[in-house]
């Protein structure tokens, strides 16, 4: 091709065509720059798709990395409910408004949690990647959420760390023989025993600097809750708009979606708690929408619990005994909820069940012969 072209310039150029050979260069140098231009705009065009396909593939991996954030987030939600039902406990009963509970955990009062700000980790560089305005500011938003939770927990840890730690020390309460265990280098043994002396936590009910303490705790519990229910709800928003920016782009193989309704919400939408156990029953069957694990349903019957609704609260503890038989925390709750009622013989059936899940759990035994003495 090369050779026939330059045979024609030669031929223009001993014919002394000059003027038709300098239009024909011409227009084999617009051909040349039309031909560099042309490819340009391919190369434009496939390095654009290689980088549309990879905030493609980026999206999939946020999605994925927002589900387990969910799971995480509710989780934290638990935690902080069963936190600050023992700061409610205690303060009750330092006011004459509830008895001692043997089966209550008080050692949650000295433990603190942790909190990992697993999107801001994993994604903060991601936002230089994303072309789409909507989704970086959503990514945007998101870590500044998650950042807020971060500090909430940071000052809740330091209520206990500056606050009720040395309060404890100070008034000799933490159990120091009970935690001498025969497994001196293990730590989890510590989980299952009374690391407070309720005797010496009950000699400062009703004074000042326990009342504070506690102020101080509850407070904290809240907010921490709160904005790890913004950051739900911001979760929710942010899988909804990465679902149908994949579902648009074709993209349906990379959509993992899990269940992200909670079971209280078809109470508030007026379904009666024999609805909610069908739901529950159907759930894996039917592919529900709504959280039904083990801790969901846990958590959700406290919330009853804690309404003194204790009827609907008890079938929510006793399906999760049926569903989840070897979990002793389903037996914790359903026998808690066995003696609220009066129901004690039932009640220390079911405690009996946790303490036979839980062999290692010291605290669990003490408080069974406890309930067996009264009995």
């Amino acid at each position: 091709m090369i050779k026939f072209f330059r045979k024609i310039r030669h031929n223009m150029l001993t014919e002394n065509k000059f003027s038709k050979y300098l239009l024909y260069a011409i227009g084999e140098v617009v051909l040349l720059i039309v031909g560099i231009l042309f490819a340009l705009q391919i190369n434009n065009w496939n390095s654009n798709k290689i980088v549309h396909h990879q905030e493609l593939e980026l999206y999939a991996k946020l999605l994925n990395d927002l589900n387990d954030n969910f799971k995480s987030t509710i989780n934290n939600k638990t935690l902080m409910k069963r936190h600050q039902n023992v700061h409610y406990q205690v303060y009750n009963e330092s006011k004459g408004r509830a008895m001692y509970s043997p089966i209550m955990n008080y050692s949650f009062l000295r433990w603190i949690a942790g909190f990992s700000a697993d999107i801001s980790e994993k994604h903060t560089e991601s936002l230089s990647r994303i072309k789409n305005d909507s989704i970086r500011d959503l990514l945007k938003d998101f870590i500044r959420k998650e950042k807020k939770v971060s500090r909430a927990f940071k000052d809740w840890n330091k209520i206990k760390d500056e606050g009720l730690k040395p309060f404890f020390n100070k008034y000799g309460i933490y159990n120091t023989q009970a935690a001498f265990t025969e497994n001196s280098y293990d730590f989890e043994p510590l989980l299952y025993i009374d690391l407070i002396d309720h005797s010496k936590l009950k000699e400062q009910y009703g004074s000042t600097e326990l009342d504070q303490i506690l102020f101080e705790l509850r407070l904290g519990t809240s907010y921490a809750y709160s904005k790890l229910k913004e950051l739900e709800r911001s979760n929710n928003e942010f899988e909804e708009v990465l679902v149908n920016a994949l579902t648009q782009n074709g993209r349906t193989e990379s959509i993992i979606r899990i269940p992200r309704k909670h079971l209280s919400d078809l109470l508030t939408n007026g379904k009666t708690i024999d609805d909610v156990i069908q739901v529950i029953k159907g759930a894996n069957e039917n592919n529900s929408d709504y959280i039904t694990s083990e801790e969901a349903i846990n958590a959700f019957g406290y919330i009853l619990f804690r309404q003194n609704n204790f009827n609907d609260a008890l079938k929510l503890f006793k399906i999760n005994t049926e569903l989840y038989p070897v979990i002793p925390n389903t037996w914790d709750s359903y026998s808690e909820c066995l003696l609220a009622m009066g129901k004690k013989e039932e009640g220390i059936k079911a405690f009996k069940k946790f303490v036979e899940l839980s062999p290692d759990n010291e605290s669990a035994k003490r408080a069974l012969e406890e309930l067996e003495r009264t009995e």
